[in-house]
């Protein structure tokens, strides 16, 4: 024991610096290389999810959301001021063209018609007498003219010739007085009369086209300036608002894949695009864009939501990854993982470098020539800061 003792007391450094060393070496095997072993384990015996490469269709789309409306539609209204004597129509009537909608009360424009026939009557009456009178006048001086013509020995030669040119311009101012009183009774104005028939003929009001009663605000006995809304339900179509961000991304005739509120699919494209935008509630500019329905049905209906997908574009044959696949290397690069198997068994994950081009919400065109038909590549690319413990599985 003294020998023990005695070694202990001379070497008490060292042995104190070998105690340190060993609780060092476990502290590490315990927080440090346990775990990354473990992790490395464990990413070696873990199945890694992969997909298949394959040359498909790929499009990159714009989702929007919007309501059913129709095409066609149309406002009923009068700028006259009579009051609705008889509707003709409810909601939901299914009308045509020319099929009459409401008669207004014509009773005050009868009265103002009658006045303006008496009126426009008398004014005539006024001028035919005058013309009546007038070509009296001219037959008068006509006949005077004859007679002193036709006697001249009454009248002395000097003053024969002064009657003839007196009687001569009397039938002139004769003439002129007729000619006058003609073109006045054709200037006695039916303007006011036409104008009030046209009137009474414009309040009996029809449907300017085809469709149902979508909205009916006309009531008897209150006049109104929008008495009905007709909508062609055969001409449908999707309004939506597309920020401005997208909207030059839009075209005419893009094809789009719609889905109704009720869950129905219909097929639509770009068939009007507004030239101007409009302020949104949050401030922020929208451009209103309407989609036509190609093949609409009794079960997309007026005033449904519906959301639609507008193919921008697609690229056909192409290599498609999911979006998640594709990681950054060191340099920046895109690349995708492939995992190879050693002989050992040990695996590793190989980068391939790639360019990227048409992206969709969830897949993206990628292109090398280090890609291949039936090639398995990761779904998902590691995090970068893994890779330096995947390293360690390739040997």
């Amino acid at each position: 024991m003294s020998k023990i003792g005695s070694f202990l007391g001379r070497h008490k450094k060292l042995l104190t610096a070998l105690a340190v060393l060993a609780v060092l070496a476990v502290v590490y095997n315990v927080f440090v290389a346990g775990p990354a072993q473990a992790a490395a384990a464990a990413a070696q015996n873990t199945e890694l999810p992969t997909f298949t490469l394959a040359r498909r269709e790929l499009r990159s789309g714009l989702k929007v959301s919007g309501s059913i409306a129709s095409g066609e539609a149309a406002s009923v209204t009068t700028a006259l001021p009579y009051p609705v004597a008889e509707l003709l129509v409810s909601e939901g009537d299914a009308v045509e063209a020319g099929d009459v909608i409401a008669v207004l009360d014509t009773t005050e424009l009868d009265s103002q018609i009658r006045a303006a026939q008496q009126t426009l009557s008398g004014a005539q009456a006024q001028a035919q007498l005058s013309v009546d009178q007038a070509a009296r006048h001219l037959e008068d001086a006509r006949n005077q003219k004859k007679i002193d013509d036709e006697n001249p020995q009454d009248l002395p030669n000097a003053s024969w010739e002064s009657v003839m040119r007196q009687d001569s311009l009397a039938i002139e101012d004769a003439q002129d007085a007729l000619n006058n009183a003609v073109l006045a009774q054709q200037n006695v104005s039916s303007a006011e009369l036409a104008s009030l028939r046209r009137q009474k003929e414009q309040c009996t009001i029809t449907a300017p086209q085809a469709g149902v009663i979508t909205s009916l605000t006309a009531k008897v006995g209150a006049a109104a300036t929008e008495l009905a809304v007709i909508e062609n339900t055969a001409d449908l179509e999707l309004a939506v608002n597309i920020k401005e961000y997208d909207i030059n991304r839009v075209r005419l005739g893009q094809q789009a894949s719609v889905t109704s509120g009720a869950g129905d699919a219909f097929t639509g494209e770009v068939s009007w695009i507004a030239p101007r935008a409009q302020a949104g509630s949050s401030g922020e500019n929208t451009y209103p864009v309407r989609l036509r329905i190609l093949n609409a049905s009794d079960a997309l209906r007026l005033g449904m939501t519906a959301r639609a997908d507008i193919a921008l574009e697609t690229r056909q044959n192409i290599f498609v990854a999911p979006l998640d696949a594709v990681g950054t290397d060191a340099e920046g690069n895109a690349v995708v993982y492939t995992q190879q198997t050693a002989e050992d068994g040990s695996t590793a994950l190989v980068p391939i470098v790639v360019t990227t081009g048409l992206e969709s919400d969830v897949e993206v065109e990628i292109d090398s020539p280090e890609l291949s038909e039936g090639m398995v590549l990761l779904s998902m690319a590691p995090d970068p800061m893994a890779m330096g413990g995947m390293a360690g599985m390739e040997g």
